[in-house]
């Protein structure tokens, strides 16, 4: 075998081929397989605490091998390691037909099923899942092995960096597939049908690296692979969408900077799973996702009874806030002390999903109760918080939908002094509030929420007693903040459609809403009033101007929209105004 240097293309390794090294060979193979089978795969016990990776330190054939038809390859590592983990890690492209895995010690021998191609570059890939025996610590990066059979190798790469949809999620482990488009009608590609004609694996950072690939034209995608399958399984495999096909030539042989964004892509339309009884004129409904609330609406809900001969009118639909997949559902006139059916028409899941014809209808019996019970207040800020950003939205839910009210009627906001503080918001249906301050509060300042709950009335007439409940908090030191400038430049010249949008995202404080600012062109920009911490900047290109980043799907492709991610992580202190920052896409 080849000795794999720091660089991983130098040292060798000879091998003896005369009559006299074969049978010495020989005799030391058959004395170490009965070793192993006795004793089987054993690493040295004791010592301290290995955090390191395995490596992979010799190979055979040596890096770039040319002319090669040997029928066999094998790796050597500085350390016991899992065999199957290694067994289900190594690709090897073109396929080789299955593969046979001869182990000796941290040796292994792997021999081909299917005689080699001619002129062919054969790329092998040992991916990052491969663990050693004594503590599980993965490789570190993605190993490539190249050789050809005949007298040139393929000079292609793609380098690039995978995200996870979560910031906190290393992006480790990630398997990335490149599919070759010549010849191929590109429409007809679906990752879920088709095994890739190249596999790698991302590193520790979310990075992966292709060589060695033939010019062409590729389409890629990341892809959480559960089932190591090498195919794509949707609400399964999380999945990342590029940004553009792309295509490697003589003259343009090396492509980097791509990027993914991983995503669990929603294909499942929402059903209606629950329908349980309050009192004798409401009901509530509980689907299994989140819906649009845009789309909840009276006419959508439809109840009657089993034969569906009598209908009963809804007069009033309204979220379960802050629950998106319930709705409390309202009638004109009392239930009926026998079965009903809920049928629910054209509400939406969040991603745009109607929901399911065969599952949109459920048998009830109805709570024939009179509503007896007040409204009450099911959700507030906690009283005396601290540190409260200046403009903070403030959410106020009900236990059920009350009959309307001016919502400024429910909820003031007013400073130590006593004074009105204008504030903007409105009801989320009719069991919840939402609002702001229309303008930036004082900071280190004592402000108090008062809400009537007296003018709060149910549709059966009860009101809960006429008292105003009183919610005290204290907004943050405004000397703790900062800002961020800098600018933004789109190297892209052929996609330029769609505004810019950038954020800033405080990645030590949950309660930190992220600032978003939107651009009409590249050009310079300003995070002000940033409360200091460690920041985290992204940018993308909405393409269709929807206000949110969309991750493109897999079959029909649609790409993902371009978006890049600030490789360093900010430092903000407060007052002290951060400068120069570039953002750039690509």
């Amino acid at each position: 075998m080849t000795e794999i240097g720091n660089d991983q293309n130098s040292a060798v390794l000879n091998f003896f081929h005369s009559d006299f090294g074969f049978v010495w060979n020989f005799v030391i193979g058959i004395w170490c397989f009965c070793l192993v089978s006795c004793a089987g795969q054993v690493p040295p016990s004791g010592g301290p605490l290995d955090t390191d990776p395995p490596v992979i330190i010799s190979v055979y054939p040596a890096p770039n091998t040319t002319f090669f038809h040997d029928s066999r390859i094998a790796f050597e590592f500085d350390e016991y390691v899992d065999r199957r983990s290694f067994e289900e890690s190594v690709f090897i492209s073109p396929f080789v037909g299955p593969l046979e895995f001869d182990w000796s010690g941290t040796e292994v021998e792997i021999a081909f099923s299917e005689r080699l191609r001619e002129n062919t570059t054969y790329v092998v890939t040992v991916g990052t899942d491969v663990v050693d025996t004594r503590n599980k610590n993965r490789m570190a990066e993605a190993f490539i092995l190249a050789f050809a059979t005949g007298g040139e190798i393929d000079r292609g790469g793609i380098d690039g960096t995978v995200y996870s949809a979560l910031r906190n999620d290393p992006a480790a482990g990630v398997m990335v597939f490149a599919y070759r488009l010549d010849g191929l009608n590109p429409d007809t590609l679906d990752p879920q049908s088709s095994k890739p004609d190249y596999i790698t694996q991302t590193g520790k950072s979310g990075k992966f690296s292709f060589r060695h690939l033939s010019f062409g034209a590729y389409r890629l995608f990341a892809i959480r692979d559960e089932y190591k399958n090498l195919l794509y399984d949707p609400e399964t495999d999380e999945i990342g969408i590029s940004q553009a096909d792309m295509r490697l030539s003589d003259s343009d042989t090396l492509r980097t900077g791509l990027l993914f964004r991983l995503a669990r892509e929603d294909t499942t339309a929402p059903r209606l799973v629950k329908v349980d009884a309050i009192h004798e004129r409401m009901i509530v409904a509980e689907f299994s996702k989140n819906l649009d609330i845009a789309t909840i609406r009276s006419g959508a809900f439809l109840i009657s009874d089993t034969a569906g001969i009598r209908s009963f009118e809804v007069s009033d639909v309204a979220p379960a806030v802050p629950k998106l997949n319930s709705v409390f559902v309202l009638t004109e006139r009392p239930f009926e002390n026998s079965p009903f059916r809920l049928t629910v028409q054209g509400v939406r899941d969040s991603v745009g999903h109607e929901i399911s014809p065969l599952a949109n209808s459920l048998d009830f019996i109805p709570l024939v109760v009179p509503d007896t019970v007040a409204p009450e207040l099911r959700w507030l800020p906690p009283d005396s918080s601290r540190s409260i950003l200046l403009m903070s939205e403030v959410q106020v839910t009900l236990s059920e939908p009350v009959r309307s009210v001016d919502w400024g009627d429910v909820v003031q906001l007013r400073d130590s002094l006593n004074r009105p503080v204008a504030t903007v918001g409105g009801w989320n249906g009719s069991a919840g509030i939402s609002f702001r301050p229309e303008h930036e509060l004082a900071g280190l300042s004592w402000y108090r929420l008062l809400i009537r709950q007296g003018i709060l009335e149910d549709y059966s007439g009860n009101r809960p007693k006429d008292t105003v409940l009183t919610v005290s908090f204290e907004t943050l030191d405004a000397d703790r903040f900062s800002s961020i400038e800098g600018t933004v430049v789109d190297w892209n010249q052929s996609d330029t459609a769609g505004a810019i949008l950038l954020r800033a995202s405080n990645i030590g404080r949950r309660d930190a809403a992220s600032q978003q600012i939107k651009l009409e062109t590249p050009g310079s920009f300003v995070f002000g009033r940033l409360l200091e911490g460690s920041y985290v900047l992204d940018a993308f290109r909405d393409s269709n101007n929807n206000g949110m980043y969309d991750a493109g799907k897999s079959f029909p492709f649609v790409a993902s929209e371009r978006f890049v991610v600030h490789p360093d992580t900010l430092k903000l202190r407060a007052r002290w105004p951060l400068e120069g920052v570039r953002i750039e896409l690509r």
